[in-house]
């Protein structure tokens, strides 16, 4: 949806700027209707012109916020009282920004979840739908206690992969900037040395050198571009809605990598169901908002297809049978509860159940991780030594 810059003036006289997201000029202007706030006029901005003006906070600063959050709205406090103690409690000078940019938000009339839109990508959409969510049904507090639990996790998951590939990523990097200067600047020099050996007389010498040459930089310029294509990637999907669905859709077919990425999406849709029907919500709307939060699109789209099949009265159980996207698990229990008339606690098993599966397979994948990169950085030295060292030590053996 477009974002508009809006000039509001309070019933109290006071003038302020705040930036609102709207489908259309009317739902704006209507947005104003029945507040304290007067719109006087507004403007239309561009979305990449907001998404450049953000201000990234990594996930130790939005787990800060939330832990600390947390435990304010336990005690009692409003959620614009509790961010304005947690602009004063908080030690880390980030944290105090972000509560600061937050809390002039809701002081210039925003309700929370869309203060904390202004913040994405830092907040997630599960994360901005969930505080949605706990605005509409009076349970704000629960909500922040239950998000800073899924955070926590995540973070712990985090930290274990991050540990384990410390060590053969320094491994890595190494290699390449060795071979960055062997090419750069060992090569060169060797090339001078045969030449000034060889004074013309050789030209069979010469012409091997420059093959030997030639062959690492062609290896040298494979790599870049593997590298440089997996960064573009990365960049592309951000502008093409078509790439980053075909990305996904193949993430979560390729072998043994598809089942991890495949239990963690649904560890984020069975917390956001779980969340959603725990409040009351029933099923058909819930799976509405969940394909909204999942961050692979493959699967989102295919929950948006399992709630189009349950509106024409087919069997939630059986929707979710239809796509590979999903884990048998889930049809199998959703099916038990169907049968026991209880589908909405079904949901709570299934993130319990996967959680223990991410950690599960979170501590096979590091196992796996190190010595595959490993592996990676012997194949670069090898091709290292074929490419040049012998090259040279028979050049070498000519000369002598």
């Amino acid at each position: 949806m477009p974002y508009y810059r809006c000039s509001i003036v309070t019933t109290s006289g006071k003038k302020s700027s705040i930036i609102k997201e709207a489908s259309s000029e009317q739902e704006l202007i209507s947005s104003f209707n029945n507040t304290e706030h007067i719109l006087i006029k507004y403007s239309h901005i561009n979305e990449a012109a907001i998404l450049r003006s953000k201000k990234n906070y990594n996930r130790n600063i939005v787990l800060e916020f939330t832990e600390i959050m947390t435990s304010l709205l336990k005690s009692g406090l409003t959620i614009q009282d509790a961010i304005s103690m947690c602009c004063t409690v908080t030690a880390n000078s980030k944290t105090e920004w972000l509560s600061k940019s937050i809390l002039r938000a809701l002081q210039n009339g925003l309700p929370l979840h869309e203060a904390l839109k202004m913040h994405a990508p830092s907040f997630s959409p599960l994360y901005q739908s969930l505080v949605k969510l706990g605005e509409q049904t009076g349970s704000v507090a629960a909500v922040f206690q239950r998000l800073s639990m899924y955070l926590r996790n995540e973070k712990k998951i985090r930290g274990k992969v991050g540990n384990v590939l410390w060590y053969p990523v320094i491994i890595l990097c190494v290699a390449l900037g060795g071979s960055i200067g062997i090419i750069t600047f060992i090569l060169p020099r060797m090339a001078e040395i045969f030449e000034a050996f060889v004074a013309g007389s050789d030209q069979e010498t010469v012409m091997e050198m420059a093959r030997v040459y030639r062959s690492v930089w062609v290896t040298f310029s494979v790599f870049l571009f593997i590298a440089a294509s997996a960064v573009g990637a990365v960049f592309f999907r951000k502008f093409s809605a078509k790439f980053a669905y075909l990305t996904d859709y193949l993430l979560i077919r390729i072998p043994f990598f598809s089942g991890y990425i495949k239990s963690i999406q649904t560890m984020d849709f069975s917390f956001a169901m779980e969340m959603l029907t725990g409040a009351g919500i029933n099923v058909h709307t819930a799976l509405k908002e969940t394909s909204s939060v999942v961050r692979n699109r493959a699967y989102a789209r295919a929950i948006s297809e399992v709630h189009t099949i349950l509106l024409k009265g087919e069997q939630l159980s059986d929707a979710f049978s239809l796509f590979k996207e999903f884990p048998p698990y889930i049809s199998t229990w959703i099916a038990v509860g169907e049968r026991t008339g209880a589908v909405e606690p079904v949901f709570s098993q299934i993130r319990e159940y996967f959680q223990s599966d991410v950690e599960r397979m979170s501590e096979r994948l590091m196992n796996l991780l190190e010595p595959c990169i490993i592996l990676i950085v012997g194949i670069l030295v090898l091709l290292m030594i074929v490419q040049f060292a012998l090259p040279l030590f028979s050049l070498y053996g000519r000369l002598v």
